[in-house]
């Protein structure tokens, strides 16, 4: 018996409601994830956008910050994207300190206003970032930040893993464009902002191969020193001064070098690598409340195994190894094959069949990951296109009724 049409009311005969509502329970279950009885052991949200209307130099500026928190073991890091916009163009925007800040766990260490640097050919990324967003939650933590710079389409993979005391961070570079100069750039006060308040402190950095000290500029090959512990002798913890050291590891890469510069108040690091590279990782440390014994304890401890975790972990996030193109392509199909549901999902099934033709194949491809591009589109509205299976089932159902 079909379903009729009665003073306004759609009547459903009961056998079809129940079909219907069964459907509907299924569709909710599989469209929502199940709340686990623990919390997951690793975890990452992206705040919206503060904005912050600026004064003295910066009059008629707004300042934004996308702040990113992570939550996985014993420190509990952030990551910020900021940038300057003005009130009466939107659309112009500028960099303030810099673009990617560590706010916690302090704001020196690790700059909260501009930590990471990424240039090609000699240009920093473009404001703002194209996307920042938080991927993945549960066995481990990852948030992305992505731009399309006029030489490449790059992304900062940022990740944290249950237990451990360190942020990572993987670079990905995908040319659009010939690349003749590559480099990340690094600023951190180690464990305190000196002459912000006029005091005098003996920067140093401690790497495998030698110790470099304030006011003498250091370089080398990044085989030789692939960690650094960034610390101060007057302002150390052990003698009640200061917030603590910080510290980095990064990957080698070969024909890499790193050049160190120690100054009385910032201490900036800068990694050279050829052009052609394609991937950099890195690990970060924040050791607020660390003595600086303590910091080079625990970097020289765990360095071997932190870099053998750089070098084997996939971190492809779940949301995109577990996505289901069939699916959604055997649901276009259905859609396709039916006037009522076309007529119903409209301009939805046009979006999903232009996201086919686009990005698709290259989520299919063999000879590597998908291209940071393809990843970035997917996991923004990856969503909708697995409810989109659901939306045509759904309508089906109904234009069966």
């Amino acid at each position: 018996m079909p379903a009729t049409f009665r003073g306004g009311v759609i009547v459903v005969p009961t056998r079809m409601l129940v079909s219907l509502t069964v459907l509907i329970i299924s569709v909710i279950a599989v469209a929502v994830p199940a709340v686990a009885a623990d919390a997951p052991a690793a975890i990452v949200t992206v705040e919206p956008p503060h904005d912050r209307v600026l004064s003295g130099q910066f009059e008629g500026r707004v300042g934004r910050e996308i702040r990113a928190n992570f939550g996985f073991g014993p420190i509990a890091y952030s990551i910020s994207h900021k940038y300057r916009f003005f009130q009466d163009d939107p659309d112009h925007y500028e960099m303030g300190e810099g673009y990617l800040g560590m706010p916690s766990p302090c704001s020196c260490n690790w700059y909260h206003s501009g930590f990471f640097f990424i240039r090609i050919n000699g240009s920093e990324m473009p404001l703002p970032a194209s996307s920042v967003m938080a991927v993945e939650s549960g066995e481990r933590a990852i948030m992305d930040v992505v731009w399309h710079h006029d030489a490449a389409d790059v992304r900062a993979r940022f990740f944290g893993l249950p237990g451990e005391n360190w942020l990572g961070c993987e670079v990905t570079i995908d040319p659009t464009a010939p690349i003749e100069q590559l480099s990340v750039n690094l600023r951190c006060y180690p464990s305190f902002f000196t002459s912000h308040y006029k005091r005098a402190g003996a920067r140093r950095i401690q790497t495998p191969s030698t110790l470099v000290v304030e006011g003498t500029p250091a370089e080398g090959t990044l085989a030789d020193n692939w960690w650094g512990v960034y610390y101060d002798e007057v302002f150390d913890v052990a003698k009640g001064e200061g917030e603590g050291p910080c510290a980095m590891l990064v990957l080698p890469v070969e024909g890499a070098s790193v050049k160190f510069d120690p100054g009385d108040y910032a201490v900036g690091t800068t990694i050279d690598v050829p052009a052609d590279t394609r991937t950099l990782r890195f690990a970060f440390w924040d050791f607020k409340g660390f003595t600086n014994e303590d910091a080079l304890a625990n970097v020289r401890g765990q360095a071997n195994e932190v870099r053998a975790t750089l070098e084997s972990v996939d971190l492809t996030p779940k949301a995109l190894a577990e996505f289901d193109l069939a699916a959604v392509r055997e649901s276009l199909a259905t859609a396709m094959q039916s006037e009522e549901t076309r007529e119903a999902l409209g301009d939805r099934i046009d979006e999903i069949q232009q996201w086919m033709d686009e990005t698709a194949p290259e989520l299919e491809q063999t000879d590597g990951p998908p291209s940071v591009a393809a990843q970035e589109d997917l996991l923004r509205s990856i969503d909708e296109y697995n409810s989109f299976k659901w939306q045509v089932q759904l309508t089906e159902l109904l234009n069966g009724l």
